[in-house]
């Protein structure tokens, strides 16, 4: 049986080593965890296309050991990676922080990104493992957008609390609660 493997997409101007990614990263691969954090192109400036090219390229083939962590924009990202597998292709699960499936009112810059289809359905389908992750003070992507996010996937809601939108400049360097999913599912 293959590794697990996990990817954590990155969103809206961000990239690999912001954040909390890089903690995650050692701590996922210290439980012999396999982990990718892809560079996608001009988070400045996302475009469908090019990050879903970015994803193909760095994940390749799916299977029952793929896990996706993504934050912010890298969820819907990730999600509609996951819509464009082969039948029987599917991933493990998905771990979502921050994610949102419809127009942010703070980020009408993203209204184009955000009018792309996704099929919450068949990930659900698919994908055994779901988890939504937000903050109740979330001052870009409010809770509810994540709420209703998580509605969609049929995930559980995890509210913190106080980790605004789980950024390095709210001080959120580290995410426990992602890492202690991972453990609760994935065994390597």
């Amino acid at each position: 049986m293959a590794s697990p493997r996990l990817f954590i997409v990155h969103g809206y101007t961000a990239g690999p080593h912001h954040h909390w990614f890089d903690w995650l990263k050692s701590e996922a691969e210290a439980l012999g965890i396999a982990v990718t954090v892809p560079a996608l192109p001009d988070s400045q400036h996302p475009d469908d296309k090019a990050w879903q090219s970015a994803l193909a390229e760095c994940v390749g083939e799916v299977d029952g050991q793929t896990w996706f962590v993504g934050h912010s924009l890298g969820c819907i990202t990730a999600l509609r990676y996951l819509n464009q597998q082969p039948a029987g292709q599917n991933a493990a699960g998905v771990i979502m922080v921050a994610g949102f499936s419809e127009n942010v009112p703070p980020l009408p810059e993203l209204d184009t990104f955000m009018s792309l289809p996704f099929d919450a359905d068949r990930i659900v389908q698919q994908v055994p493992h779901r988890a939504v992750i937000a903050s109740l003070n979330d001052d870009i992507v409010p809770p509810a957008l994540s709420l209703r996010f998580s509605q969609q996937l049929n995930a559980p809601f995890y509210a913190l609390p106080d980790h605004g939108h789980f950024l390095s400049r709210n001080g959120i360097t580290e995410l426990p609660l992602a890492l202690q999913l991972l453990r609760r599912y994935v065994t390597p």
